[in-house]
């Protein structure tokens, strides 16, 4: 029998997943629509034996001890323990991200979905801040959830002076492609900082932001160039348009603290 705990934990994903019927199936492929494999180390010694799973949740869905049948879209690197954790809702996707228990090549809007697999087969950490922040249907909602993330494991000091420095409150309304508005407001001016869903009651924005759910994702990925969205009129501003400079540098702040492109090391 293994000894890794990892083996029992996609075995019972499996399981799950096998008692999905065809249409929950496919489902769950359109909303993941990417294959993901892990390296698992058995723990953090330098020599560890490192075993590989893949779920292949693109086409048909599955899961499956070995290397994925063809490129990944994401490949996570992580240890067993870590892995169990993430599964039994101990630690979120978001927070190991972030705080450097997963390493990762590909995309980290890719990487965010993972906990999107493991609530769909009942396991995975409760929706706790994703669930206070995240609208259904806004890709949108896993960058406002990173951003959250990434003032969380600030210290209330380094909160206190990036607030010092951005001093401003920011409105956000995303509009997705069914014509539904989520809407957020990050509140840089006061305190040690907050990201809300909606509206902060009493608290004026300096600064709306309104722009298509298509377009922040870009922007954050670094497809789009700020300047030339505001210019063009795929992200319109009122109020403050300074602040949207500063907000620029705290994306560019939060992105490389997560490693938002290419590949970021565990610290294994």
């Amino acid at each position: 029998m293994s000894t890794y705990q990892s083996t029992e934990i996609f075995a019972r994903l499996n399981e799950a997943l096998d008692a999905f019927s065809p249409s929950e199936r496919q489902d769950l492929v359109k909303q993941v629509n990417g294959i993901f494999e892990f390296h698992i180390k058995k723990d953090k010694s330098p020599n560890a034996e490192v075993k590989i799973w893949h779920a292949e949740v693109k086409n048909k869905g599955v899961i499956n001890e070995g290397p994925a049948p063809s490129t990944p879209d994401i490949t996570l690197f992580l240890t067993d323990e870590d892995m169990v954790a993430l599964a039994v809702g101990d630690l979120s996707g978001a927070r190991a991200f972030i705080t450097d228990r997963i390493g990762l090549k590909g995309p980290m809007m890719m990487a965010m979905k993972l906990d999107v697999i493991f609530r769909s087969l009942g396991m995975g950490p409760p929706k706790g801040a994703e669930g206070d922040l995240g609208y259904d249907g806004f890709e949108s909602s896993f960058l406002i959830l990173q951003i959250y993330e990434y003032l969380q494991v600030l210290s209330d000091e380094e909160r206190k002076a990036e607030v010092a420095r951005v001093k401003g409150v920011f409105l956000f309304n995303v509009k997705n492609s069914k014509g539904d508005t989520a809407v957020w407001t990050m509140d840089m001016k006061n305190g040690i900082g907050q990201m809300k869903k909606g509206k902060i009651e009493g608290l004026k924005p300096d600064i709306v932001l309104e722009m298509k759910d298509k377009d922040f994702v870009d922007l954050f990925m670094g497809k789009t160039n700020g300047q030339k969205a505001f210019m063009t009129g795929k992200i319109k501003v009122k109020g403050a348009i300074m602040l949207a400079l500063k907000l620029d540098t705290m994306m560019k702040d939060t992105q490389e603290k997560i490693g938002f492109f290419g590949q970021k090391q565990a610290k294994l």
